[in-house]
């Protein structure tokens, strides 16, 4: 017997991102065009909503935390996710200004028959883990008063050694 996670997909990639989900503990709606996942993040559970365009055999990714700006703190937002954003290789963060809101995106095109289990699931975690290591900042600036600087220094600061 094949195991679940080698099986091929190739007529719904949909269906094998429904069998990551369920791997994952992940609660997951389906549409003909799309999967809503709400997923356990290290801050908070992040909304995913994820999509298979078939005219460009592409994954899109979309993924939105419970945070959001206003007027008073969204120049020191924006500096953060242009910081982060030149930080980080694949995805990135993204502002809808009208709404106030942070998002997560990241997409990649591929061929439908190139998509493999181990692609999407790592697409999915590190959507999950780009929020949970940047979570933190966004909620400096907005409940600390702090600026993009100060607020990204912070999160990337990790210790080494042992002391």
């Amino acid at each position: 017997m094949i195991p679940l996670t080698e099986k091929e997909f190739e007529d719904d990639p949909l269906e094998m991102i429904e069998v990551i989900a369920s791997l994952q503990d992940w609660t997951c709606e389906r549409s003909d065009s799309e999967i809503s996942i709400l997923a356990n993040g290290k801050h908070n559970n992040y909304q995913i909503s994820v999509s298979f365009q078939n005219g460009y055999e592409g994954l899109n990714i979309v993924c939105g935390f419970d945070i959001r700006f206003n007027d008073k703190n969204k120049y020191q937002i924006l500096k953060l996710v242009s910081s982060i954003n030149s930080q980080i290789w694949l995805g990135h963060f993204d502002i809808w200004d009208k709404d106030g809101l942070i998002i997560y995106r990241n997409s990649s095109v591929l061929g439908k028959n190139n998509i493999t289990h181990d692609f999407i699931q790592q697409m999915l975690l590190d959507a999950i883990n780009s929020i949970d290591r940047y979570f933190p900042a966004f909620q400096y600036i907005l409940w600390a008063g702090k600026s993009s600087e100060e607020a990204l220094n912070t999160v990337l600061f990790e210790t080494h050694g042992e002391a």
